[in-house]
């Protein structure tokens, strides 16, 4: 051990009174406090993101080619594809007695029906294969399903505006209820599967858009892949999944760095207050500060002292801040319980959410951890230099 941290660790086990061992535990705490909300907020909003991103891209589609009649089995080989199959979407009014919902309609053939897998895993009632039956059944969130006062088996109309003689004219077709999901997004209130072959072609012909959908293995690459689509066929219009909903988890990441960085003032308000607990420590200490440089310490060595005292109480804040925000991030939803049951509501009442999610992100804890320890070293920094610079006469003048 090197004499500079020998010297720091006994100024700090001397257990010394008064008010700069008040700031000193004050810079502790609120290092602790900021590490650990920040560690939370950041883990809370990364699981909202992950959850949106894996519920919205179940139903939506990854990669579109818009106005395409056909593709030849090898027009786009590539291993990222994991799905391909024409589509027809259009707006549409559901109705059913006096209740009314504009949707979404989106129009499949059996391709797309196993495609979307991920929907059949979140029915809640029906089957999605009955969209191939031929007797008009419709697929729609179950949410919506209430709203409109429905069941299983119970009828209701799709009205869709469509051109006919060269003028808009609304078509009103008869559907049953086939089935319900629940993926615990807003498609749940908006999105509606029907079998291709139940839309008549004059809708078809001159309404809504049509082409073919792809779906990827890792929807996350779909950017990537529509630039490469666009690029080898520049007649094509391609588009990914981030063109209709990259504007919500944009907010979603906006958020997040506001939130990041309006908590990371709180860390460096609590580092910023060892610059005082340091420098009240300098002065209490400026005649062991004069004895040791009469005894041969350099002004290096006393500036390292305080560095090394300041560092030491930033890492114990800043580890034990981690430990706790980890530790509180995985409870949260015990600990929201509790806030609830003492508050008497519901804090997630009237979201798509039933519990919190979070995930830890190593690399977010790295970069908390790298930012606040920075800031840090810069707050003992200061003071160490201010130590060095102690004059040995004039610290022993008041000895």
């Amino acid at each position: 051990m090197s004499p500079a941290l020998d010297i720091a660790l006994r100024y700090l086990r001397s257990g010394r009174q008064g008010y700069v061992s008040f700031i000193t535990w004050v810079s502790f705490g609120g290092l602790l406090l900021g590490v650990l909300v920040l560690t939370v907020v950041v883990s809370v909003m990364n699981g909202f993101d992950h959850e949106l991103k894996t519920r919205l891209l179940q139903a939506v589609p990854h990669v579109v080619i818009e106005e395409v009649q056909e593709l030849s089995a090898d027009a786009f080989d590539d291993p990222v594809i994991a799905a391909r199959f024409p589509y027809f979407e259009t707006t549409a009014m559901v109705s059913h007695g006096n209740a009314v919902q504009p949707v979404s309609l989106l129009g499949l053939d059996q391709d797309g029906i196993v495609a979307m897998q991920d929907i059949a895993t979140t029915m809640v009632a029906g089957d999605l294969g009955l969209l191939m039956s031929g007797d008009r059944h419709l697929v729609l969130g179950a949410p919506l399903a209430r709203h409109l006062g429905i069941s299983i088996g119970d009828r209701l109309t799709l009205t869709i505006a469509a051109v006919v003689d060269g003028r808009v004219r609304p078509q009103s077709l008869a559907f049953r209820l086939g089935g319900t999901f629940a993926l615990g997004s807003e498609l749940d209130y908006g999105l509606v599967l029907v079998g291709m072959q139940d839309i008549p072609p004059v809708i078809r012909n001159s309404s809504g858009a049509r082409g073919f959908q792809l779906r990827l293995v890792d929807p996350l690459a779909a950017v990537d892949l529509a630039a490469r689509l666009q690029h080898q066929f520049p007649a094509l219009r391609v588009s990914s999944w981030t063109e209709r909903y990259g504007e919500l988890f944009r907010a979603v990441q906006l958020e997040k760095a506001m939130m990041f960085v309006l908590l990371f003032l709180v860390v460096a308000i609590a580092a910023f207050n060892i610059i005082s607990g340091q420098v009240m420590l300098i002065r209490e200490k400026t005649s062991a500060i004069a004895i040791l440089r009469t005894m041969g310490a350099t002004a290096t060595l006393v500036s390292e002292i305080f560095l090394y005292q300041g560092l030491i109480i930033a890492l114990l804040g800043i580890t034990s801040g981690l430990a706790f925000g980890i530790l509180a991030t995985i409870n949260i939803n015990g600990i929201v319980g509790i806030l609830e049951s003492m508050a008497g509501m519901s804090f997630l009442e009237g979201t798509y959410f039933v519990e919190i999610p979070y995930r830890i992100l190593p690399l977010d804890l790295v970069l908390i951890a790298g930012m606040a320890v920075t800031i840090c070293l810069l707050a003992a920094w200061i003071p160490a230099q201010r130590a060095r610079h102690v004059h040995p006469v004039e610290g022993l003048h008041g000895f």
